[in-house]
């Protein structure tokens, strides 16, 4: 009985992680569809406008031109602004891509050697519920029923431990962001008094760090979504992937094209605290959801002692 007891914990467990994993691969190809083409569209973007600064550079007529006209060296400024642009959107995009690809390839290998535990799992159950029969005892099968029920409450309680901590650790990014921006607002609310270079090179340090930053967050929300796909969140707090990317790509077009950039950091402190408060709020639910769950273990472990020593 013995036997059957731990292989039969062992095959929940895989049974479990093979749900997890199917459903992990599900949301990651979905992730990986809509990143790609993101990643093309930024590719042809990226080409396009080092396109327009590989013409202004050369000995071309309309080089010529702006140079007549006094402008080509304001004009190649602009360019290079929009193909850093472009570039730095389409390195991000590349990177998610990157990280999609590779996550998915981990889930499809794991999920591949887990492709007969069903079967294993119904046939050895079958065997110790003949075995429970002949045993005729009530109370071995109130023990099989109760070690079931603990297998399922130990990966619940497992696959939420997994989504919290990617949890925190997008919530320090995030944090960080936060920080970064509120820096760059008190260094641009000063340099509206006086003109002094200094500032404003220390203002575009800490917005510079703040879009390193937001490259990481984009990708690591993207984990904490994936990590969300089988735990059954119960309420309506839930990360707005889709938001966030609009402000990302808003952030990377506009912090060094606008004229009021004291503005613009403004607007992205509001988008920034707002995506802090979605994973804040995320990671209490799962934090009372694993609570729960531990609370609901040791009352069913304390079940089990009192069966066993009868």
């Amino acid at each position: 009985m013995a036997y059957f007891d731990e292989r039969l914990k062992e095959l929940h467990k895989q049974k479990s992680q093979k749900k997890r994993l199917e459903a992990m691969i599900v949301e990651l190809k979905q992730q990986e569809d809509e990143v790609a083409k993101k990643t093309a569209e930024f590719e042809r973007i990226k080409k396009k406008e080092q396109l327009d600064v590989d013409k202004l550079e050369r000995k071309t007529i309309k080089a010529l031109f702006f140079t007549l006209a006094g402008t080509k060296e304001e004009k190649l400024s602009q360019e290079r602004q929009e193909a850093y642009v472009a570039a730095m959107k389409y390195d991000a995009a590349k990177r998610d891509l990157e990280g999609i690809v590779a996550d998915l390839h981990i889930c499809e290998t794991e999920l591949n050697q887990l492709t007969d535990c069903e079967a294993e799992y119904e046939h050895l159950l079958e065997q110790k519920k003949n075995s429970i029969k002949q045993e005729a005892s009530k109370r071995a099968n109130e023990v099989m029923l109760l070690e079931k029920d603990l297998a399922g409450l130990e990966h619940e309680i497992t696959e939420l431990e997994e989504a919290l901590d990617v949890g925190y650790e997008a919530f320090d990014l995030v944090d960080g962001i936060v920080h970064e921006l509120d820096e760059a607002h008190k260094l641009a609310e000063w340099d509206t008094f006086m003109d002094n270079m200094l500032l404003d090179i220390q203002k575009q340090e800490h917005i510079k760090n703040a879009q390193d930053s937001i490259a990481d967050l984009r990708n690591k929300l993207r984990r904490f979504k994936t990590e969300l796909a089988d735990v059954n969140i119960e309420g309506d707090i839930q990360i707005e992937m889709d938001d966030f990317s609009k402000f990302a790509d808003w952030f990377f077009d506009n912090i060094f094209t606008d004229w009021d950039i004291k503005a613009k950091i403004e607007n992205s402190q509001v988008q920034a605290e707002e995506t802090r408060a979605q994973i804040t709020g995320t990671i209490n639910l799962l934090k009372d959801m694993r609570d729960e769950r531990m609370k609901n273990r040791i009352e069913m472990e304390e079940e089990l002692e009192e069966i066993i020593v009868g």
